[in-house]
């Protein structure tokens, strides 16, 4: 891995170069050799667009919630990073292809997010660090996110019965959507499992009894991860968020979580939980998110926002190899 210092001169570099591309919005794009879903579900690619690497990928799984998805406006996006390039790619329908926005949301979330193309989450401005930071390399992004999830969702023991203690039991093993993924990713090109990075916890925090498990889920999803996809030691990368209005401090190692009011009663169990995973999983980060920019809807972060996440997350993967 290169030299911290340089990392992290080139991520500034990027960013700045992202930022720039965000206020830059008037850019016209005609996409081609796309075919919408009917579903509102995503956007299929089509066979034309898939990529054909002919070096070994770096890949990044990204996985969680709603801020893992993303609610970024693609037109907002230079046309570069909506069009893609063969050297930073996704794999999706099954086929290594450009990593570009492609994802169309239900008719009532394109409305209330004000978009009107695609949408995209922190797996682009991400990607992109990651190619400046290893020019030499060909940078691979397996994401599998699903909004309002919870942890057990992603259990590798998964149940039904389990999954309904946060109301998720139909929403399917996300644990096997994600590793059969991941699997297939890496069996159709040559692959090496650089990292993976989650953004979860927010569901669990509003049933206290799950929300006492948290430590335990999340050690278990891990491992289970790991073991699935043959990366046992693979860094693992993830986010937790102190809310400013809070007050919450950074370090919660003498913290006993209590019950709150709201409709999140569990939040500080979760919270604790994920500073407490620093220590036990194994080659584990835990990146700080504090306020960011909003979108219209109050919650989830804007363009903006999930663009400078990206970067952040970059510069803390980058950190794990000091």
């Amino acid at each position: 891995m290169k030299s911290h210092q340089n990392n992290n001169k080139r991520i500034m570099k990027i960013l700045n170069t992202i930022i720039i591309l965000l206020v830059a919005s008037n850019f016209t794009y005609a996409r081609k050799n796309q075919s919408r879903t009917t579903d509102g579900a995503g956007e299929k690619l089509t066979q034309e667009e898939a990529a054909t690497p002919d070096k070994k990928i770096k890949v990044f799984v990204l996985s969680g919630q709603s801020g893992m998805a993303g609610f970024g406006d693609s037109k907002k996006l230079s046309d570069a990073m909506r069009k893609g390039n063969d050297r930073i790619l996704m794999f999706e329908d099954g086929e290594w292809q450009p990593l570009k926005p492609f994802k169309v949301y239900h008719e009532k979330y394109m409305k209330q997010f004000e978009l009107t193309e695609f949408s995209f989450g922190p797996e682009i401005p991400f990607a992109y660090a990651m190619a400046e930071a290893f020019p030499d390399e060909t940078i691979g992004i397996v994401k599998q996110a699903a909004g309002g999830a919870g942890v057990l969702t992603w259990h590798p023991n998964w149940t039904a019965e389990q999954a309904d203690r946060t109301g998720d039991g139909s929403r399917g093993n996300l644990f096997k959507a994600l590793t059969d993924k991941v699997n297939a990713a890496t069996a159709s090109a040559d692959c090496e499992l650089a990292g993976f990075v989650w953004m979860q916890g927010a569901k669990d925090m509003a049933f206290v009894d799950v929300a006492k498990e948290y430590l335990q889920n999340l050690q278990a999803m891990v491992a289970g991860v790991r073991k699935e996809v043959g990366a046992e030691d693979m860094p693992f990368l993830y986010t937790t968020h102190r809310p400013g209005a809070a007050n919450i401090p950074d370090d919660l190692s003498d913290v006993v979580p209590t019950v709150i009011e709201g409709r999140r009663p569990g939040g500080m169990f979760v919270l604790k939980a994920q500073w407490d995973a620093q220590e036990a999983i194994p080659n584990a980060k835990m990146m700080i998110i504090r306020d960011m920019e909003k979108h219209v809807d109050g919650t989830h972060m804007s363009s903006a926002a999930i663009l400078e996440l990206g970067g952040m997350l970059a510069n803390a993967y980058l950190d794990m190899g000091k």
